[in-house]
């Protein structure tokens, strides 16, 4: 850097190097690697690549062609993968079926220890067509599953504490995620994200029991809050109106946080104990 002086003349700056940081909008390019053949019954890993980390939670639709059939010779995929922010890559398993597998009279089912049969779809003499359940097998313990919409999803994490409450006989336990898919399920038209939760203590409850999941996303400590009825807009701008110590209304323009049910936090504008007007009755 030049610096012309009062002479004329010119000198070389002090300031002799520069920091710029650039910044793309720009969508990270994606390719899939992986794959290749496998036996029934096997899993194979298709990875997305993306060619930079993106900066926040992408969600990555694909989808599954060719002369397999979903459900018949491999799992259904969900068809949306979850790519974290900072990473570069997701996998995407594809497991096959074996489906020439016939139980005889006399055969055992084998699970891995602990398990137990948590319904059965048949009963004795009936005649079933292929891929039709016979019975599922449950974890003996109470699991904890949540589901998330893909907005709530980008917001969860694991490790992250919880508030768990079982209607039934009014239990509350704190817990915490220990597992969150990165792949949604859909349903219906919907997508939806599973994850597990864990409990500090045991709960006493049925297979199928609808429990509530509190989780504390944000959190402002000590915040001043007024009535959302009483923030107007003026021109863009939120304000509120503020009786002052001589009694007069004051228009004060104040800047809003997070919301809480019927309240908003005031960030700047509004000290406690002011008094603020909800409505005025011009009658």
């Amino acid at each position: 850097r030049l610096i012309v002086e009062s002479s004329g003349a010119y000198r070389l700056s002090d300031r002799d190097r520069a920091t710029i940081q650039i910044k793309s909008a720009d969508l990270p390019e994606l390719t899939l690697s992986g794959g290749g053949e496998v036996t029934e019954g096997g899993t194979v890993i298709v990875t997305i690549q993306a060619d930079q980390a993106p900066d926040k939670d992408t969600s990555v639709n694909y989808s599954v062609s060719g002369s397999a059939q979903a459900g018949v010779d491999y799992e259904v995929v969900t068809g949306t993968a979850l790519l974290p922010a900072g990473q570069l890559s997701v996998d995407i398993p594809i497991r096959t079926i074996l489906d020439d597998v016939f139980f005889m009279p006399g055969d055992m089912v084998v699970a891995d220890w602990p398990a137990r049969v948590g319904s059965v779809e048949v009963e004795e003499g009936d005649l079933v067509q292929r891929a039709t359940p016979l019975f599922n097998l449950t974890d003996p313990g109470f699991t904890i599953t949540l589901f998330a919409s893909p907005t709530d999803r980008s917001k969860l994490a694991e490790g992250q504490p919880v508030t768990v409450n079982l209607a039934s006989g009014g239990q509350d336990v704190e817990g915490i995620i220990t597992h969150l898919d990165d792949t949604a399920t859909t349903s219906g038209g919907s997508e939806t994200y599973e994850g597990v939760v864990e409990t500090a203590e045991t709960l006493v409850g049925v297979d199928g029991a609808v429990v509530t999941i509190d989780v504390v996303v944000e959190q402002s400590l000590d915040a001043v809050v007024v009535p959302i009825a009483a923030v107007l807009s003026d021109g863009g701008q939120e304000i509120v109106r503020v009786v002052t110590p001589e009694g007069v209304i004051e228009r004060r323009a104040i800047e809003t946080g997070m919301l809480d049910g019927a309240y908003v936090e005031v960030v700047t504008g509004v000290a406690p104990g002011e008094y603020v007007i909800l409505e005025i009755d011009r009658s």
